[in-house]
């Protein structure tokens, strides 16, 4: 089972950096604009992708200028923020974009898009991230599916995301 799993996520991180690698360039230009002005980059996991904030403010290697959004109402057009949830029709996370759109708060915003929906992240954020992961990658014996790694392609997406900032920031 765990060899099943492994080669799926190899698809899944193969097709993650072909189809978003010009998206990760796009949404590190503009978080990085965060820190080259008076801003700062502003983090929001919803559910399990908290494991992303975390990874952000306290992994080994924090993402330069980011702190834990609490308040919208602290954030100045010059701030970013980067949104983490697991589907695009999180309706927690929809409302956070409503909000940052609402004040001019440019985000980024990482999930798994769900085809055909009406209100979805895809279509509000300023950048978009697709996760690819919007139910489990291995059959069971029902015809149901299980493992779901949406929290790991979120962190391959960060990590994507935060190594062209880095770049950007060492060359500003």
């Amino acid at each position: 089972m765990l060899k099943m799993f492994t080669t799926q996520l190899t698809g899944l991180f193969g097709r993650l950096h072909s189809k978003e690698e010009n998206e990760i360039e796009n949404a590190a230009r503009l978080l990085a604009q965060a820190n080259v002005g008076a801003g700062s980059i502003y983090v929001a996991g919803f559910g399990e992708m908290e494991g992303v904030t975390a990874e952000a403010l306290r992994g080994e290697e924090p993402l330069t200028g980011a702190r834990e959004l609490t308040s919208v109402t602290e954030l100045t057009t010059a701030d970013r923020v980067l949104l983490v949830t697991r589907r695009s029709t999180d309706p927690q996370a929809l409302k956070l974009a409503a909000e940052l759109q609402s004040n001019d708060v440019p985000f980024v915003a990482i999930a798994g898009k769900v085809k055909d929906a009406e209100d979805d992240l895809a279509a509000s954020a300023d950048s978009f991230l697709n996760t690819q992961t919007i139910r489990g990658m291995l059959p069971d014996e029902t015809g149901g599916r299980f493992g779901f790694p949406s929290l790991m392609a979120a962190l391959y997406l960060y990590h994507g995301v935060k190594f062209v900032v880095e770049e950007i920031l060492e060359e500003y």
